[in-house]
Order: C-alpha cells, then sequence, then structure tokens
C-alpha cells in the first residue's frame, strides 16, 4: 500500500460525502458508522499486521499506541464514565464517582505511558527518518498532521462560534466528514510505515534510517 492511495482514498471518502444527500452524509459521520467502523478495523488490520509479521519485539510500544487509538475510536474515554476523561469539566463534577475518576486516571495515565516509550524508543529514529524524507518519514508527518487537523476541526460549530461565524447545518455536516475521514487516515498510515519497516527487515538492512 502507497501514500499515495491512502490520501486519494481518503480524499476519495470526503468527496463522497460532501456531494451527497444530507441523510447519507449524517448517516456517513455518524458515531458507530461506516467511517468510523472502518478506522476501527484499520487498527485492528494494523495490529494483525506486527503480530503476523513477527514485529512486535521491534515495534513493541508502537503495536500498544496502536492499542490506545483504537480504544480512543471506540470511545472508551466516555463509555464507562458520565463524560469524556480529557475535559476537565469531567473532574469538576460534584457527582464524580471515585470508580470513574480511578478508571480516568489510569486510562490517561497509560496513554501518556505509552506516547513517553514512543518517543523514548523511536523519537531519534524517526527525526532521522523526516530528515532523509523517507517513506516512514513521510508517514510520521502525514500521522501527526491528521491528529492535529482532526483535532482542530473537533466540535465545529463550538469553536467556529469563537469568531463570530455561524455554521450551517450543511457545513458542519462536511466539516465531520472531513474529521472521521482524518481519523481514518490516520491507521491507514500507520499500515503503509509498517509495511516498509517490513519491507527492511527483509532486506537485511536497519530498521530505521540511521542518518549515515
Amino acid at each position: 500500500m502507497k501514500i499515495g492511495f491512502v490520501i486519494a482514498l481518503v480524499l476519495a471518502t470526503i468527496a463522497i460525502g460532501a456531494l451527497a444527500s444530507a441523510d447519507v452524509r449524517s448517516f456517513l459521520a455518524s458515531e458507530g458508522g461506516p467511517i468510523e467502523w472502518a478506522t476501527v478495523a484499520c487498527y485492528a488490520a494494523a495490529l494483525g499486521y506486527i503480530v503476523f509479521r513477527g514485529l512486535y519485539q521491534k515495534a513493541k510500544w508502537i503495536f500498544w499506541l496502536v492499542v490506545v487509538f483504537m480504544m480512543r475510536e471506540l470511545d472508551f474515554d466516555a463509555r464507562f464514565t458520565s463524560g469524556k476523561i480529557t475535559k476537565l469539566d469531567f473532574y469538576l463534577a460534584p457527582d464524580l464517582q471515585l470508580l470513574q475518576a480511578l478508571y480516568a486516571f489510569a486510562l490517561l495515565g497509560g496513554f501518556f505511558f505509552v506516547v513517553f516509550m514512543v518517543v523514548k524508543s523511536y523519537g531519534k529514529n524517526f527525526a532521522v527518518e523526516v530528515k532523509e524524507w523517507t517513506p516512514i518519514g513521510l508517514a510520521a508527518i502525514l500521522a501527526l498532521m491528521a491528529i492535529g487537523f482532526s483535532k482542530l476541526i473537533d466540535g465545529p460549530r463550538r469553536k467556529a462560534s469563537y469568531v463570530g461565524i455561524d455554521l450551517s447545518d450543511q457545513a458542519i455536516a462536511i466539516v465531520q466528514i472531513i474529521e472521521e475521514s482524518l481519523e481514518l487516515l490516520l491507521p491507514l498510515i500507520i499500515i503503509v510505515a509498517l509495511s516498509h519497516y517490513y519491507q527492511r527487515t527483509l532486506q537485511g538492512s536497519s530498521a530505521f534510517a540511521t542518518g549515515h
């Protein structure tokens, strides 16, 4: 799978959603809709790729980062609590239950630990990949851009109101399609990076660029 193909697939998803009828657009971008479940399936495929290609030992923390992303896509940050654990209001609620608070701290603690280990284990290698503009480096850049932009456009009506813009329902639906499509892009990009990583191991070369 190539990066260009992945980008074209995501752009096609956005175009289909934007041109579809309001009902179809709403269905595509809905919680539990086809784009969301395609994203979850792609995360599962990435995990399967790591396991079946024998990459777990070399990419252990990438594996667990994918697990964290898949849990986020399945709304584990809100599924067993009275609100999103990433929101300050959740912790300030007067009726916050102890078990929910412990669950939230455990989940967030696990997330930050995994991110720390990813940066510690692969950060320097990814920096070299980006510097040398390799497919893995390009995938890393695209993944970070997808995460950043999808967070930027999350909650479009509220954020647009900050600058005095009143978005129509149609505009909000299109923004939601873009957001969901960017979330789909992330696991696809991870699979692309993993495939390049695996090809290097087959060739007997260093799994990451060395900068030499």
